[in-house]
């Protein structure tokens, strides 16, 4: 989930097929990172995510 707090910050919020493009970018599956994608956009958009290492 960090790697996707990472991409949230770096651009500025959520991108539809995020998902999809880290699983192209550091393997696995998609479904997986969608998972990751849902928690960490729950924590950034709730503001948390500057809490988060």
């Amino acid at each position: 989930m960090a790697v996707v707090l990472a991409v949230l910050r770096a651009e500025g919020g959520y991108r539809r097929g995020l998902a999809a493009r880290l699983a192209r970018e550091h393997g696995g599956v998609p479904r997986s990172w969608q998972r990751a994608v849902s928690e960490a956009r729950a924590l950034y958009e709730a503001g948390d995510a500057g809490t988060t290492p």
